[in-house]
């Protein structure tokens, strides 16, 4: 018999007995849970009938899990007779429920050592036979039932199956090769019954067996081997009695789950799409994924048998990081696993359709209910979504099949019969939210008092002017129904009432003065031109668009009250209007660069002054302002010209040494040169310098007047081609020579690990709001804003699309979010890019972290700069924001308590990279570089507006005498 076929038997194959004309079939539950329904109905009416129901466990058998194979008989008129059910193969004995069947035994461990031997070569174990009919007729089954064993051995490619059996079925198994296990019998289930342990062998036992059994074995085999059959319970998996609405999910590394691969792959009928490698290399191209953390999760094939396809797919952790992926950042990986804790039930599935499968579709709820007890009809197919294959299938059974279709691993229960009072309970149980979507004015009260009783919020929308309707019983648990619309109204008081009676009640939910006048007009002709309520699926869909940012909203915590609100979308387009194009910042950037407006005095202090101004300072916020008489010039700091970076004006007090030695350098070229006083007078903090005109001259720093005027901060993209050693050592006595000492690097690892942690560092710039503010607030469009301080916009030579990015980069609230999500690394690209173009870095460093060496490192800053200006190495500022954080103090004052460990560790970072000492300060670090010059250069508030002349008595003396000659 086991070899009288090529190949395993088809689900939905049968055989029927050449004796009594029974015909018995072969099914999955999964692909005919119609027929499995009647195999539980059976078994249940049988086990009742003898008193012990609840060893049936019916409620866990529903969804067939488990089960590999069942076969229902049928007599002459199609009736259902009897049954049994096939689990396996079995890996080990404690997948058997026999163990526990026969746990008095004392073969037990015997029972047990021979399920684990034999699960090698595939174990299967034989539940709940149930036969009815005459007497005659039952026991005949029995015979037939015995055999089903052997057909399932070579059905589900395994060699031993296994059975509890009350003892009075020994001469019905030894007729057909069964062989008892053990000696001894046990009371089970209860004390009327001697229940026996006995196996089946796939060749012993036809061997064991009859020679009538013998020839009803291969008969039967010969049978099952054609496939299926057309029959009258076959014909029905095209009828609207065919409800299959769960797919089946099958995990190879069980034994079970693979012989039913293998028994659905041998149909040649079945589609096989196979797409699992293709989904490995998407989750392979993700960002910030790596595959590994997935490799645990496996692989599933899913049946869906209303389909006849047969789908490889990612296991459910790896499919839903996959599928859900391009849900990031509207919903963050926390957010999403958080909604996909919600249980939400949608009452109705007509215009519940479009809300299930948008909550399924975003992945926005862990498990769904879906109700209702109509069918799909042809006036559906206007607004539902499916097609008119689907005429006549339950319209729950439909919108669980399309959910399945994208999701197989989301838990959805369908409740065929609609709500009712009966199963409601059911229904609601442990649910977090209900969509109520029904068309009956008694169900929608009663779903609403048993919700308010057990504190279920209630959603509902109606597609007309797009209402949505929040009842908030969790937070209300005594809010009148229908937000107090119908008063005291109950279920009980709508019993008795007619239809029409009804009618006045649903015209208050809905408002006479609210629905649209297409709506009200079309209530007046129902049952006289029109046959129903009009709906558009445009409506219905919108429907589905805010159930689920509601639902969205109450699963993260949101602000979601009680109440009604319009999303109207016919008034919304009636507030159409022009697109107003704002075209000033495009049109700027193509006006002339601004020109720096020089003093064209011969007067000394005027031109030192002007040279001095021209100092760069961060984010060229000019903290300076000068008085000045004919012997000296005094440099004050203004402390409202600052920034959360520049911590102690350290900042400030850079821009201003660096502004004096501008004033030293035109002073040399005038032959005007004099001593300089820092911090000459105590009692006034603010004047940083005195600069004495004197007489004297400097030709060393005289040669860098030609550069005053056009050193800029270049922010091209450079060339990293070496710098001369001779350039690089003037550079370092240049700094030395101010009293600084300068840090340089050309090396390539260098560079490369500095860049990434300038490039962080920029990121934080970005994500800290205060620092992000002053950043901001520095950028300069031309024709629109004062282009005199801050940075001109086309001085970062953006081209105008990324400039265009810029301006999302201004938004706080953009900012906001990629803070929240952890994200923004490519916030620093754009540094880390132009360090890596460069040829070298370089960081000036003093002794001190007092103001006058700031002042001290200002001046070694501008020297260094001019002079690279000279001989044409570009450079740029690249400061980190913790560039003047000197201890932990300021770093809270800079970033708060949340940053500071990141950005304690960035900063010791950076100096360990450097290898500074401890008492070193950070003053400036620049890029060094060969690009051609900037496009555009920063310019300075006029002379006039920093200058302050005061004259001395001597001259007013002077000048009277003048007009009295």
């Amino acid at each position: 018999m086991a070899h009288s076929i090529n190949r395993r038997y088809r689900y939905g194959a049968s055989f029927v007995d050449q004796e009594s004309g029974i015909r018995f079939e072969g099914h999955h539950p999964a692909q005919r849970p119609d027929l499995w329904r009647l195999y539980l109905d059976g078994a249940e009416g049988k086990y009742k009938s003898y008193g012990f129901a609840d060893t049936l466990h019916r409620q866990e058998l529903e969804l067939g899990t488990g089960v590999s194979l069942f076969f229902l008989a049928f007599d002459a008129h199609d009736r259902p007779v009897g049954g049994v059910r096939i689990h396996g193969p079995l890996e080990h004995r404690y997948q058997s429920a026999i163990i526990g069947e026969m746990a008095a035994s004392p073969d037990i461990e015997e029972i047990g050592d021979l399920i684990d031997k034999e699960a090698r070569l595939g174990a299967l174990e034989v539940k709940g036979a149930w036969s009815q009919g005459e007497a005659a007729l039952g026991h005949r089954l029995l015979s037939i039932f015995a055999r089903c064993v052997l057909h399932a051995l070579h059905w589900l490619g395994a060699e031993f199956a296994i059975l509890a059996v009350a003892d009075r079925m020994l001469p019905v198994g030894r007729e057909t090769g069964s062989l008892q296990i053990g000696t001894t019998s046990v009371v089970f289930p209860d004390e009327r019954y001697r229940t026996v342990a006995m196996s089946y062998r796939r060749t012993l036992s036809y061997e064991l067996a009859t020679t009538e059994h013998q020839q009803a074995y291969r008969r039967e085999a010969e049978q099952l081997a054609r496939g299926p059959q057309a029959s009258p319970a076959a014909e029905s998996a095209s009828s609207v009695q065919y409800q299959s609405m769960r797919p089946l999910l099958l995990d190879v590394t069980s034994r079970a789950d693979r012989e039913v691969v293998r028994v659905l792959r041998e149909d040649d009928t079945l589609q096989i799409i196979d797409q699992y490698d293709e989904q490995r290399l998407q989750m392979e191209s993700l960002l910030d994924t790596s595959p590994e953390a997935f490799a645990t999760d496996g692989q599933r094939w899913v049946y869906y048998p209303w389909r006849r396809a047969l789908v490889r797919l990612l296991g459910p952790r790896g499919f839903e990081h996959v599928r859900l992926n391009r849900n990031r950042n509207k919903l963050t990986v926390k957010e999403q696993a958080r909604l996909r804790t919600l249980r939400v039930g949608v009452i109705g599935a007509s215009a519940g359709h479009s809300i299930a499968y948008s909550l399924a579709q975003e992945g926005i709820v862990g498990e769904l209910r879906v109700a209702d007890f109509d069918t799909i009809e042809l006036t559906n197919l206007n607004r539902i979504p499916v097609s008119v294959a689907d005429i006549g299938i339950n319209k729950a059974v439909a919108l669980s099949r399309r959910i399945a279709e994208i999701d197989p691993y989301l838990p959805v229960t369908v409740f065929q019969e609609g709500v009712t009072k009966e199963n409601l309970g059911d229904f609601l149980a442990d649910l977090d939210i209900v969509v109520e979507e029904c068309d009956s004015l008694d169900i929608k009260m009663m779903v609403r008092e048993a919700a308010r009783e057990r504190r279920i919020p209630v959603i509902m929308e109606t597609s007309d002017r797009g209402v949505l309707d929040v009842e908030r019983f969790d937070l209300e648990p005594e809010r009148p129904l229908f937000h107090g619309l119908l008063g005291g109204l109950t279920v009980a008081m709508l019993a008795g009432l007619t239809t029409e009676q009804k009618g006045p009640f649903a015209l208050k939910l809905l408002g006479a003065g609210s629905v649209s006048s297409r709506a009200a007009a079309s209530a007046l002709e129902l049952g006289q031109t029109i046959s129903g309520w009009p709906q558009l699926a445009s409506e219905v869909t919108l429907g589905g668009v805010t159930v689920a940012a509601a639902i969205r909203r109450f699963g993260l915590g949101g602000d979601l009250p009680s109440g009604r609100v319009y999303f109207d979308v016919d008034d919304l387009l009636k507030g159409l209007t022009d697109v107003s194009i704002d075209t000033s910042r495009e049109a700027g950037l193509r006006t002339p660069p601004p020109m720096e407006e020089r003093t064209e005095s011969l007067d000394p202090i005027d031109q030192i002054v002007d040279a001095a101004r021209l100092a760069p300072s961060g984010g060229n916020v000019q903290p300076w302002r000068f008085e000045a008489d004919d012997a000296s010039i005094r440099i004050f700091l203004d402390r409202e010209r600052t920034s959360v970076m520049d911590i102690a004006h350290r900042g400030s007090y850079l821009a201003i040494g660096a502004a004096i030695f501008n004033a030293r350098v035109k002073a040399a070229q005038l032959r005007r040169l004099g001593p300089v006083e820092i911090f000459p007078d105590a009692t006034v903090p603010d004047h940083v310098a005195t600069f004495h005109v004197g007489n004297g001259m400097d030709p060393e720093i005289e040669e860098l007047a030609t550069v005053v005027g056009t050193r800029s901060a270049n922010r091209r993209m450079g060339m990293p081609g070496p710098i001369d050693q001779r350039i690089l050592d003037r550079f370092t006595r240049a700094v030395e020579r101010e009293g600084a000492t300068l840090h340089l690097t050309t090396d390539r690892d260098r560079l490369t690990s500095l860049a990434q942690q300038l490039g962080e560092a920029d990121r934080m710039r970005f994500l800290i709001p205060s620092v992000h503010r002053d950043m901001m607030s520095e950028l300069r469009w031309p024709g629109v804003d004062d282009l005199t301080e801050g940075l001109d916009v086309r001085t970062l030579e953006m081209d105008p699309a990324t400039l265009g990015f810029m301006q999302l980069l201004q938004r706080r609230d953009v900012l906001d979010h990629i803070d929240a999500w952890k994200g923004g690394r490519m916030l620093g690209l754009r540094t880390q890019a132009s360090i890596l173009s460069s040829a070298g870095l370089c960081v000036i460093t003093v002794p001190r972290t007092t103001p006058e060496w700031y002042v001290r490192a200002g001046a070694a800053m501008e020297r260094l700069w001019l002079l690279g200006e000279r001989h044409g190495v570009a450079m740029q500022p690249v400061s980190p924001l913790y560039l003047f954080a000197n201890d932990d103090e300021d770093l809270v004052a800079l970033g708060g308590e949340r940053r500071f460990n990141e950005m304690s560790a960035h900063r010791e970072r950076f100096r360990d990279t450097w290898n500074l000492r401890a008492n070193e300060a950070t003053t400036m670090v620049l890029r060094l570089f060969f690009a051609d010059a900037p496009s555009v250069h920063s310019i300075r508030r006029p002379l006039g507006e920093v200058l302050d002349r005061r004259f001395d008595v001597s001259d007013v003396q002077q000048s009277l005498r003048a007009l009295e000659q």
